[in-house]
């Protein structure tokens, strides 16, 4: 009996810290999806002082999100995002228009990808 109880609790924790990964993993999705609706409204509207600033934050969530992300992710696809949103920076430093607005659609997509491909479903089990 004591096995069983041992057992339960074990996968009760492993549970729980799944469930607590899986929340903030979607709160840190969520920011950086915002962050590039953003970069891509101030491109659209030639706003590029915005486009600059939502850049920094941008930067802010990545560090953060790549920190939480790269142990528990499928490295291959952190990677390619990480150089989706590298070349987004440099495409913002360098104001160019139709290239950004076309990365910014691929870093979305790549995140919504990595998102995807975590959420709990019997498709990502087995």
């Amino acid at each position: 009996m004591r096995t069983v109880w041992i057992t339960a609790i074990i996968f009760l924790v492993v549970l729980a810290g799944s469930v607590i990964i899986f929340i903030y993993s979607t709160a840190m999705y969520n920011q950086l999806q915002e962050s590039l609706h953003r970069i891509h409204r101030a491109v659209e509207e030639d706003d590029w002082a915005a486009a600059d600033r939502e850049s920094g934050e941008l930067q802010k969530i990545w560090a953060r999100t790549d920190a939480s992300w790269a142990p528990i992710m499928d490295h291959r696809h952190v990677d390619h995002l990480d150089q989706s949103l590298t070349r987004v920076v440099k495409l913002i430093e360098l104001r160019n228009r139709e290239d950004l607005l076309v990365e910014v659609a691929v870093a979305i997509r790549t995140a919504k990808r990595i998102k995807n491909m975590e959420v709990p479903s019997l498709r990502n089990i087995f």
